[in-house]
Order: C-alpha cells, then structure tokens, then sequence
C-alpha cells in the first residue's frame, strides 16, 4: 500500500467487512495489519450505557441473537455470536464495546491510524438516547485518542453537539438517500461539519468544485 497516490486515503469500511465479520475485533485487527489509514465503525448504545461497535440497532442481521440493541444489557449483546455468521473460522468473535476497539489500537502500537465513528441511531429512536454525544466523548476524552477521531453521522444534529463540547474533534457529514442535497456547502456549515461525506452517486464535479471552493473536503462512501 505504500505506492498509492499521497492524496488517496484507505478507510476500512466496518473494519474491512470483506475479509472479516463487520465491525468486529477480528475485522479491526485484520484492517490494522494491511496498514490502512482509518478504521469506520458504527456506534449504538445498550440499555445500561455502554457504547458498542455494531451497524444495525438489532443483533438480527450480523450475529446469532435477536432484539434491538437499545433494549439489552451489554451482557446480553455479548451473549451473540457475531462472527459465525460471515464464516466458521470467525466463530466466537462477539461485539465490540468502543473501548475494546480503542485498546486494540493502543496496543497495536500504530499511533498514525484514525477512527472513524458513525453515531447510529434506531430508525424508530432518532436522536436517543440523549447522551449519546456525551457517553462516547467520554471515552474518547479517558483513552486520550480524541485528537484522532472522526465523527459522522447521518443524525446531522449530533455533528453541531459534538462540536460544541468538543470543538478539536474533526466531524463528517454523511448525506445518502436518493436526492442529494442542493446545498451541500450551506449544508456543512449549518451543522458546523469539518467535511462532506456523501454516498458516491451523488458526487458531481459541480458538487466537488463548490465544496472545495469553500475549502470543504469530501469524502464519498463507499467506493469498493
């Protein structure tokens, strides 16, 4: 990977989900390993506080257990089995506290990688639990790896809280859906986002010229 362009950054996506269980320690390590320069991963909060790394806001889709995240203990999300659904070999691998994932970075020993953080909320929950924001700037703040952290979120209101309480913390606003925006420039600024994160489809030179013209970076998902 050393031989790509310097402009050209590689962010694995749920960890790399296409060689490992998403959002996974299994996942993270193996992203660590090929040197990439972010690691994305998506954020829900279980019924007694804990931030954990896991896309959806039910277990249902990527482990062996049922029910919404929001309304299970952390002991009762570790209960699910999140790796035997991707392969055999993964079995065993359980969801990830954000902290669990903080400490494999730490102890990896690569102090130059970025973490992407998706805040996620439940369809039917926008905006829940509250502290959402605070709980996970919380950890960031006791790990010491703020300054390398990076938080999106379709939820464009947490993008503005997060800033306020922690304004060093760069911020991305995410956009999909099948309109893009009219305004991405006003868009960013009105939630005081650092960048534009848009699915790819809607990328346009016309998009891409006025974003950099307001000295606004972008940065597309997700390109495979």
């Amino acid at each position: 990977m050393g031989d790509r362009p310097r402009f050209l950054e590689v962010h694995a996506h749920r960890g790399g989900a296409g060689l490992a269980p998403e959002n996974t320690l299994a996942a993270f390590r193996k992203a660590l390993e090929l040197g990439v320069d972010a690691l994305e991963m998506d954020l829900h909060v279980t019924r007694d506080g804990v931030v954990v790394v896991i896309h959806d806001g039910t277990l249902d889709r990527t482990t062996d257990g049922r029910g919404d995240v929001g309304d299970l203990s952390l002991e009762a999300v570790k209960r699910s089995d999140a790796g035997g659904k991707f392969a055999p070999a993964f079995r065993g691998e359980r969801v990830p506290s954000l902290r669990e994932v903080i400490d494999l970075v730490k102890t990896s020993g690569n102090g130059r990688v970025r973490l992407d953080l998706e805040l996620k909320y439940h369809q039917a929950r926008p905006g829940r639990p509250e502290d959402f924001e605070e709980r996970v700037l919380e950890i960031l703040r006791e790990t010491g790896i703020a300054e390398r952290v990076n938080v999106i979120s379709f939820h464009h209101p947490s993008l503005t809280k997060v800033k306020a309480l922690e304004p060093k913390i760069r911020t991305g606003l995410l956009v999909g859906g099948r309109m893009a925006p009219q305004d991405p420039v006003a868009l960013v600024r009105q939630f005081r986002a650092d960048y534009y994160s848009p699915n790819i489809r809607h990328v346009t030179s016309e998009a891409v010229a006025a974003l950099h013209q307001a000295g606004i970076p972008i940065v597309p998902w997700t390109i495979n």
